[in-house]
């Protein structure tokens, strides 16, 4: 009995045995309905989940309740200081919630260098009910394809609701 409960299938069919016990004392032959869900319950258990896959890198995210988005601010030249904007937009009745701690956390490829890292709203250039701007200062070290990726953490809220939020963007950069 102790090697039929370590593990879930064979607890399963150890329930399916102790039923058809049940049934020589007088019950019917039949597996009773209330096994079947035990077995389908053991099968759905032992099948591996399988990995949600990835989101595709985008520089725009478009909810219900705001929009958030990197645009570029180019054209951008190796070595030479360059920025990006980030916008966050309410939509609809939210507002930025002007009491979360917005973050943003930058990192890029080996070819570029970054002014700053971590942006805070004190870093912001416009922070308001109606949206947030931020400029993200970085110098490509070569020129070609750069690549920027943003994790963004804030919130949006209406008179009775706040919704936290963390999302990532990346932007794809030509560097001459």
């Amino acid at each position: 009995m102790q090697k039929a409960l370590r593990s879930l299938p064979s607890l399963a069919l150890f329930c399916l045995a102790l039923a058809a016990c049940n049934a020589g004392a007088g019950e019917s032959a039949a597996p009773s309905a209330q096994a079947a869900p035990v077995v389908a319950a053991a099968t759905q258990a032992e099948a591996p989940k399988q990995p949600a896959a990835p989101a595709a890198p985008t520089s725009r995210v478009d909810d219900p309740t705001f929009t958030l988005r990197l645009a570029e601010a180019g054209p951008y030249k190796a070595g030479e200081l360059g920025r990006v904007v980030l916008h966050l937009e309410p939509r609809g009745e939210y507002h930025v919630n002007q009491d979360y701690p917005i973050e943003i956390t930058l990192s890029a490829d080996a070819e570029t260098a970054l002014a700053k890292a971590k942006l805070e709203r004190a870093d912001a250039a416009e922070f308001g009910d109606k949206g947030a701007k931020f400029d993200l200062p970085f110098t490509p070290k070569a020129a070609g394809e750069r690549k920027l990726d943003a994790n963004v953490k804030f919130a949006v809220c209406t008179e009775s609701n706040c919704v936290p939020d963390e999302r990532n963007l990346t932007l794809a950069l030509s560097v001459q």
